[in-house]
């Protein structure tokens, strides 16, 4: 593996590499099949980092899973173009709201498992 880039230096310093590591066994389609509980899958169409196609998988494993797909929504939850560049500015924009419906969803589901119990 070759030197690490200056801007990454802080996320792939040396003392994080281990706990880096330890993530890299865990597969999620395998460890969400071992919960017990309504699980909430959120996934923005214009992510860039996970695609739609991962979510889905994840939610086929599980049958007490709900998809959300959010027209819109990137990785860190907030509306972007698919544009690349676009979609990366919004990742330093603080003042940018949550994706539009995000915050609804959410609490739909939480009140469908509060209910359930």
């Amino acid at each position: 593996m070759g030197a690490v880039p200056a801007p990454l230096q802080p996320l792939f310093r040396t003392s994080v590499q281990p706990y880096l590591r330890s993530w890299f066994g865990y597969d999620p389609a395998v460890e969400i099949t071992k919960l017990r509980v309504p699980v909430l899958i959120v996934q923005g169409r214009t992510d860039i980092q996970i695609g739609v196609a991962d979510a889905q998988r994840l939610s086929i494993v599980n049958r007490r899973t709900q998809l959300l797909l959010i027209d819109g929504m990137n990785h860190i939850l907030k509306t972007a173009p698919r544009s690349r560049a676009e979609n990366l500015a919004t990742y330093n924009d603080p003042s940018l709201p949550l994706a539009r419906d995000l915050v609804d969803a959410i609490a739909v589901f939480l009140e469908g498992v509060a209910r359930s119990r």
